[in-house]
């Protein structure tokens, strides 16, 4: 059996018989070379295991598939960050408004712990609006998040 043709490409009857294992061991080796850089063969060798053309996508699948990884990494911090952001700003309310405040029997507020309450109040808000910022800046970075060449075959 004659493995390559005058081209250096296998033949149809070396292909076969690699795949029914029939070769020595040199000549799998040789054949097995051959097909690590001949796209041509691969191909051909490939056809005849599968028995159907290899299809190739209409559209490289690299771009969808990104647009899908940056859309699901937003619906994650959406769900996990909202929740946590809306329990702040709810318990930020109560605060402001003196669900929290302590009151004495006539339903008035203490003085001295109405002035400490106030000063625990504004420190609140002013920490509120540094969490607000940071958060903002967290989803302006967030959302020009370029994940190109994450993935080895990528061309980048």
């Amino acid at each position: 059996m004659e493995a390559f043709d005058r081209d250096g490409c296998l033949t149809d009857d070396a292909l076969l018989a690699l795949i029914r294992q029939e070769p020595d061991e040199m000549t799998r080796l040789e054949i097995a070379e051959h097909l690590s850089f001949c796209d041509r063969c691969t191909e051909r060798y490939s056809e005849l295991l599968c028995e159907a053309p290899l299809l190739v996508p209409a559209e490289p699948l690299a771009d969808s598939v990104m647009e899908a990884l940056a859309r699901r990494a937003r619906v994650l911090f959406f769900r996990r960050y909202i929740a946590a952001g809306m329990a702040a700003c709810l318990a930020l309310t109560f605060w402001f408004t003196g669900v929290f405040e302590p009151k004495d029997e006539t339903g008035g507020n203490y003085g001295a712990v109405y002035a400490v309450s106030e000063q625990i109040t504004s420190k609140s808000q002013e920490l509120g609006w540094k969490f607000a910022d940071r958060f903002q800046s967290f989803f302006d970075r967030f959302s020009s998040l370029d994940l190109k060449g994450v993935f080895q075959d990528e061309k980048k």
